[in-house]
This record gives structure tokens, C-alpha cells and sequence, in this order.
């Protein structure tokens, strides 16, 4: 059941911008607190909500890129750690699923805030720094969003945004090693494709090894960006849900082993 939910949370997770002026109450805040701790337990890290702060979001908020934006989640762990900064995305991604699946509004946010707003009201400890930060809330006009059909968002889903093909997320293989891949390879990719992307460059690709039955996951060698091992982290959450079962070792090139 809980993984039927996982499934259906990606199909219908997308990025939003405009959210509800009333923040979100104590319960739901609870709620997503309960769902940081686990996660900073499992991982070491320093995962954070903010909750009723305007200024991180403000000049986005005056340009119209983000409305209303008084909740986020301050993703905060080791310096220069790039292993952390693959976890934070991973853990950081599973709480952004369980939110969706309360009918919440999440979106990865690199760049469009105040970074020095946000230092202030998170707490960064000697040695951390501040990755990144996901606005989160209900989302504006919440009550029609709630009426909608699975089939209303998981189309909404697929004209949001465009997604790198499985071809161009496989580089590596050949049509024909692609269509003798496992069903679950196939399922992993494809809820990858489906997974935000800090800065929308969707940088992570993956390969499927026949000789051991592995799947690897690695980043771009071309791929320009601060924060592609947070991506990593949230595209192999994605394909580890979509796979249904098996465990994943971190590092960019880490190896999946289906179960």
C-alpha cells in the first residue's frame, strides 16, 4: 500500500509556485517535522522547516515567479560533502512525496531566493552549509486542486514541464540493450523522468549492467551545475521507487541491486 501511494505521489508530484496566503497549521507542520527527524536520523543531516518567513522568497515573490511563500524546507548538512548533498536530495525527496500525498505544493528551488535570508532563519552549524531549500505549502485555490482526478494531475503532470527522453537519460546503451533490460530498469528510469530537478537540467543518467544484474546511476560528465549530486539523490529515490524494491550505494556511478 505504502508503495502503490509512493507511485501514485510521483505520478502527480509537480513543481508549484503560487501558493495559498494562509500558512500551513501546527498538525501539518507536525506532521512534516516527524518526517524530517526520521530523515535526519537516517542520514546525519540537518534538514529543516521554516515556517512564516517571507524575505527568502521576496524578490521572487515581486517578480511573480513564486506567490505567497511563507514555508520551506532549509536542506542544511557537511560542507562540501558531496555524498551529504546526494542524501540530502534523497531524504529531502521522500518527505517531498509524503507531502504530496497530504495534497501539498512542493518545489525545489537552486536559485530565486535570498540565500542570506535563509542562513539567518535556519540554524547552520560549524562546518555545514545550506544546499538548498524547497517552498512548500498548500497550493493556491487548494480546494479546486483537491477536486481534481488522479488522471487530471497525472496529465497536468505530463504537459508541466518537458522531461529528457529514456533515451537521453540511457546514453550508454544501445536500443538493444535497452529492450533487453529488465521490467524494473525500465519502471526506475521512468519515475526518474518524473523527478524535480534543482535547477531543471535533469543531469543524472543511468545504465543497466546484464552481466550482474545491475542498474548504475551517475552524473552527466558534461553537466554544469553546484548542485547535481542533490539531483542524484532525488533521481535515485525516484528510481528506486519505481523499480519497487532494492537498495542503491551512494556515490555518482553507485550501483543499484534489484531485490
Amino acid at each position: 500500500m505504502l508503495h502503490d501511494k509512493l507511485i501514485d505521489a510521483i505520478a502527480i508530484r509537480t513543481a508549484v509556485r503560487r501558493y495559498d496566503p494562509d500558512p500551513i497549521d501546527d498538525d501539518t507542520a507536525r506532521r512534516l517535522d516527524m518526517a524530517l527527524d526520521a530523515a535526519n536520523t537516517l542520514s546525519g543531516l540537518h534538514l529543516q522547516l521554516i515556517r512564516n518567513e517571507r524575505q527568502a522568497f521576496a524578490t521572487a515573490m515581486s517578480s511573480g515567479r513564486f506567490a505567497n511563500v511563507t514555508t520551506y524546507l532549509a536542506l542544511v548538512g557537511p560542507r562540501g560533502d558531496n555524498e551529504s548533498k546526494e542524501q540530502a536530495g534523497f531524504y529531502a525527496e521522500r518527505v517531498v512525496l509524503t507531502a504530496t500525498q497530504q495534497g501539498m505544493g512542493t518545489c525545489w528551488v537552486a536559485g530565486s531566493i535570498d540565500r542570506e535570508q535563509v542562513e539567518r532563519h535556519c540554524s547552520i552549524e560549524r562546518g555545514e552549509e545550506l544546499y538548498v531549500v524547497i517552498a512548500i505549502g498548500l497550493p493556491e485555490q487548494h480546494e479546486d486542486y483537491a477536486r481534481r482526478s488522479y488522471e487530471e494531475f497525472t496529465e497536468r503532470q505530463r504537459t508541466h514541464r518537458s522531461s529528457k527522453s529514456f533515451e537521453e537519460f540511457t546514453p550508454g546503451m544501445s536500443d538493444e540493450t535497452r529492450a533487453a533490460a529488465p521490467a524494473w530498469f525500465a519502471a526506475g528510469v521512468e519515475a526518474a523522468r518524473k523527478a524535480p530537478s534543482a535547477r531543471n537540467l535533469q543531469p543524472v543518467r543511468f545504465s543497466y549492467r546484464a552481466e550482474d544484474d545491475t542498474a548504475a546511476a551517475y552524473i552527466d560528465a558534461g553537466a554544469q551545475d553546484n548542485h547535481a549530486y542533490n539531483d542524484l539523490g532525488i533521481a535515485k529515490l525516484h528510481f528506486q521507487i519505481g523499480a519497487g524494491s532494492g537498495t542503491w550505494a551512494w556515490g555518482d556511478g553507485g550501483l543499484f541491486l534489484h531485490r
